[in-house]
């Protein structure tokens, strides 16, 4: 009888069980079912504004936040134009607080202080400042391939490297990816800096425009400088792309431009982080058509004056934005050469695994 009992009782519990379960009790006393996903998950219906990502098979809403970025003028700063353009318009969905400057050192100095979440530097100086023992960072994407070109007003003596022999060179990027790559080349072709090539570095490519103002005068200079000086100066024309001359010598694809951040940012705003990349993806592709509206975007954000020379300087830039293993494999084996040739150039030694950020 007891066992009888016994069972009649666990039958009934299990039943109310099952009754209970796929419900939900309003106030009233009635059960209504929870939305299901087609996989038979319970999900939370969200609002759609701004970004999403997946939690557990749940939507989770993101807003966007506060981020401080600090771009380069010039080429490392181009691919964010449109970036920068829908920031002023409110039209992103992080709210951004950005500064262009010409000084990487400034830039250094405010990841270190924390005045920057995110910053744009040339590949070899974001190697350096994680080899710093003051500061902890990560790169999350290149941003530029080779935008260096050798140019040369009123004459063409210069047709290939070793025609650079006993001249003299103006160029800007000491201690940056400019000076290893002259270098670099400039040995691959059985030349020397310093030695067989008189290199002058100036604080600004301002500087070098005026220098090369000289008839005769050769000067190297990034995109989109390169271009805004050969349409000041008509006598001066592109003489080599250094891009091409290092793919004569290398199967390293050369790269000269990243974004970094600092790990606690990467690791405490991941969803920023990746909302920011996505974003800075758009800006690129945005940018890259060097259409009209393109153009306009550059001009708005105060990277170059005037939409003409715009149009004609992206092309030659090589804009990018390589995340995950492309950026890793890129980049890993571009510092190789740098390193190879000069230790220092990457600060010492070459990053870690934990140098690349992963989503």
């Amino acid at each position: 009888m007891k066992r009888t009992l016994a069972f009649l009782m666990t039958a009934l519990f299990l039943t109310m069980l099952l009754i209970g379960c796929g419900t939900t009790t309003t106030e009233a006393g009635k059960t209504t079912p929870l939305p299901t996903s087609p996989s038979g998950k319970s999900t939370v219906p969200t609002d759609t504004a701004g970004t999403t990502s997946e939690t557990q098979g749940e939507t989770v809403d993101f807003k966007g936040e506060d981020v401080r970025l600090a771009l380069l003028t010039g080429s490392t700063g181009l691919g964010a134009s449109k970036l920068i353009s829908d920031s002023k318009k409110n039209e992103t969905v992080n709210r951004y607080t950005i500064d262009l400057t010409g000084d990487p050192t400034e830039v250094i100095a405010g990841l270190k202080t924390g005045k920057y979440d995110l910053a744009a530097l040339p590949v070899n100086v974001a190697a350096k400042l994680y080899n710093m023992p003051d500061v902890e960072v990560q790169v999350v994407a290149l941003n530029t391939l080779g935008v260096l070109y050798v140019l040369e007003n009123e004459t063409e003596t210069v047709q290939s490297v070793a025609d650079l022999k006993e001249k003299t060179i103006y160029t800007t990027g000491e201690g940056a990816t400019p000076q290893y790559i002259l270098e670099y080349l400039l040995k691959e072709n059985g030349l020397k800096a310093g030695e067989d090539v008189t290199v002058v570095y100036r604080a600004t490519a301002d500087e070098v425009q005026a220098d090369i103002q000289q008839a005769g005068a050769i000067a190297m200079l990034p995109e989109p400088k390169a271009t805004v000086v050969t349409k000041a100066i008509t006598t001066v024309r592109y003489a080599l792309d250094i891009t091409a001359e290092w793919d004569k010598i290398s199967s390293t694809k050369v790269t000269q431009g990243c974004v970094v951040t600092t790990k606690d940012f990467a690791t405490g705003h991941k969803a920023a982080l990746d909302a920011f990349l996505q974003e800075y993806k758009a800006s690129v592709e945005f940018i890259n058509t060097a259409d009209d509206a393109a153009a306009e975007a550059v001009v708005e954000a105060g990277i170059i004056g005037k939409a003409p020379i715009a149009k004609i300087a992206i092309p030659k830039s090589n804009l990018v934005c390589y995340e995950g293993e492309e950026m890793k494999g890129t980049l890993s084996a571009m510092l190789q050469v740098l390193f190879d040739l000069d230790a220092k150039s990457v600060g010492g030694a070459m990053p870690g695994d934990d140098f690349y950020y992963e989503k």
